[in-house]
């Protein structure tokens, strides 16, 4: 089966989610708590990130964290156990809208 131009671009950004998602925290070092955070995507101050947290680890399973964070105003906008892609692409929906909402002017 052959994939067109746009279908082809959503499966590359599927897998490059599925990778930096499942292979990126093993290779980001630690923070000096001892967690990893790795960018999923970012547009504008909007950031998706995947957090590996150090107390996480219990029974030989590492959790992961999905987090929508907003670099100016330095806060967690949304975040959840990341448990599919599912919460990754909702999480990045909602950055993109964010992001698009942000940059329209405002009518006067």
């Amino acid at each position: 089966m052959s994939l067109g131009p746009e279908s082809r671009y959503e499966h590359a950004l599927h897998m490059n989610r599925l990778y930096k998602s499942c292979v990126g925290p093993g290779l980001t070092p630690r923070n000096e708590r001892g967690s990893r955070t790795i960018s999923v995507a970012r547009f504008g101050t909007f950031e998706v990130r995947l957090i590996e947290f150090a107390d996480c680890n219990r029974q030989g399973r590492s959790d992961l964290w999905i987090e929508l964070y907003r670099h100016d105003t330095q806060s967690s906008l949304d975040g959840c156990l990341c448990e599919d892609l599912d919460e990754v692409d909702n999480l990045i929906s909602q950055a993109q809208e964010l992001y698009k909402t942000e940059r329209q002017p405002i009518a006067m």
